[in-house]
């Protein structure tokens, strides 16, 4: 919640105690959970973080997650015993400083993930790989392996909702919070971007056949808000663009959406005849996916990976047009002929095909 609700909250309450009927207390207790894993998440915490004023609430409130502390509950993710882990730190703090916590720990993860993407398009302008610069930067114990991964950005509610509340917050406090501000710009130019090389590999979009891989804003979630994917369809649709999508979980609520795209029974489906295949959403299922039979079913070996889920001599090596984010592609090959690709050309004769590499709008 935003900060100082507490306060507020308690001097409402107030109001509603002065006859001594009810004694009313108030705290703030953050969550940390991550969507798709929250139940792990809540009882293998790093941390918890009780906000309290009153020796009696923070008792109550100690008592309360005692089991978790103690690692005393029978646990309904893992089976049989739990994997060793350490402790979780029990934090007691004032309820101003819990609820910041909850902002600063979210904005502080966005602004990693926009400077990890500046990181990658400069990798990009200097031939650099980002996979091996950040697998450098992550060996350092003061920033670690995590959220150093490049490609499309963030989504969901809760990172670009509470940045919006923290630079809301920064603003009504007179306190200067450009850094987040850039932070959020980086992350909306990165659909623009992605669609920079969807433009550069087919040269029209329009009339041109594209799949999707991956509608949801993260993996191991149904979760489409703030979604990149959206934004990805919108702009292909109105540049004229035949559009058909596959996620394991997302595309009822997609559906709602974008009612006019087709929605495939397998990411196989969305591959057949397209001209562009896109990657948006980091599921695993797309990395073990069969590749030989994705080159027999594609019209154009073109692979755009919003997520650097795969590796580019891999692809390229098999014969597929394929780009990604910061990673060098100077020792790309040439393309093989697909094998069916001729016949679907010609079934297509009114649409220009799409002019060589050399070539940029």
């Amino acid at each position: 919640m935003p900060a100082q609700t507490g306060q507020q909250l308690k001097r409402v309450l107030g109001l509603y105690g002065r006859d001594g009927a009810a004694q009313l207390r108030v705290a703030s207790n953050p969550e940390f959970l991550r969507e798709g894993t929250a139940v792990e998440d809540f009882l293998h915490p790093d941390r918890i973080v009780l906000g309290v004023e009153e020796e009696e609430t923070e008792k109550q409130l100690r008592e309360i997650y005692r089991p978790i502390l103690e690692r005393r509950f029978r646990c309904p993710v893992h089976l049989g015993a739990c994997p060793p882990a350490k402790s979780p730190e029990l934090l007691i703090t004032t309820m101003n400083s819990a609820e910041l916590i909850k902002h600063a720990s979210n904005s502080f993860l966005a602004m990693k993930i926009s400077y990890v993407n500046m990181i990658s398009d400069l990798c990009e302008k200097v031939g650099a790989d980002i996979k091996e610069v950040t697998r450098a930067m992550g060996l350092d114990p003061r920033i670690g392996p995590r959220f150093l991964d490049a490609g499309l950005g963030f989504g969901g509610f809760c990172l670009p909702k509470d940045i919006q509340a923290f630079i809301r917050l920064a603003e009504r406090c007179g306190v200067d919070f450009t850094m987040l501000k850039e932070a959020e710009r980086v992350n909306k130019r990165r659909v623009d971007l992605l669609l920079e090389k969807v433009r550069k590999a087919l040269w029209v979009i329009k009339g041109k056949q594209v799949g999707i891989l991956g509608l949801a804003f993260k993996a191991n979630t149904d979760d489409i808000r703030f979604a990149p994917s959206l934004e990805v369809i919108r702009t292909l649709l109105a540049e004229g663009a035949h559009v058909r999508a596959y996620d394991q979980e997302a595309m009822d609520k997609t559906s709602a959406i974008f009612p006019q795209i087709h929605y495939c029974r397998d990411p196989y489906e969305a591959a057949k005849d397209v001209d562009a295949l896109l990657i948006l959403t980091e599921w695993e299922e797309f990395r073990q996916l069969d590749w030989e039979r994705i080159s027999d079913l594609i019209v154009r070996p073109t692979i755009i990976d919003g997520r650097n889920l795969l590796d580019p001599a891999a692809m390229m090596e098999r014969g597929f047009e394929y780009s990604c984010f910061g990673r060098p592609m100077e020792n790309q090959t040439v393309p093989k002929v697909f094998s069916h690709a001729s016949a679907v050309f010609s079934a297509r004769a009114h649409v220009a095909p799409a002019p060589s590499a050399e070539i940029v709008s």
